[in-house]
């Protein structure tokens, strides 16, 4: 029996999206998906539903309830995201790795896109500013691995 070949990289990576980023104190919530919410990817900004506890993929700005928190107990099947019905860990305070949009700098603000995306654009039209959460580290580029902080007391 022939076994695969297997490579590993000495560059470990910081965290994915979704990943608690420290063991600073944090608090996670369990909610569940809407059933009309679109899937919701690991590290993804959620917003309250109209049902008692419940939360869904941001479409606009609405009333914000935390960042969607990586759990490996779901079916390989779903992917890296929750589906409708699912139930969903959703970080109110701490500190949790996301994908920054665009380049940001440590103690940035951070605003929610309609889409559950995060940056520190602030655009009144689309962007929602999310209190008492800052940037805690610095990208270069889009789309590149970055620190969120929520429940930020300054």
């Amino acid at each position: 029996m022939a076994f695969p070949t297997v490579s590993y990289s000495r560059d470990t990576p910081a965290g994915y999206p979704g990943m608690i980023a420290t063991t600073e104190p944090h608090h996670i919530i369990s909610m569940i998906v809407n059933a009309t919410s679109g899937n919701i990817p690991f590290g993804s900004g959620v917003l309250f539903d109209t049902v008692e506890d419940t939360v869904k993929l941001p479409t606009a700005i609405g009333k914000f309830a935390g960042v969607a928190v990586v759990d490996r107990t779901l079916p390989f099947a779903n992917g890296e995201v929750y589906k409708p019905y699912d139930q969903i860990s959703v970080m109110k305070n701490g500190s949790i790795w996301v994908t920054a949009l665009v380049a940001v700098a440590q103690g940035d603000p951070v605003y929610m896109t309609p889409t559950g995306g995060f940056t520190n654009v602030a655009n009144s039209a689309a962007n929602q500013l999310i209190e008492n959460a800052e940037w805690a580290s610095v990208t270069s580029g889009t789309n590149q691995l970055a620190r969120l902080r929520l429940g930020v007391t300054k």
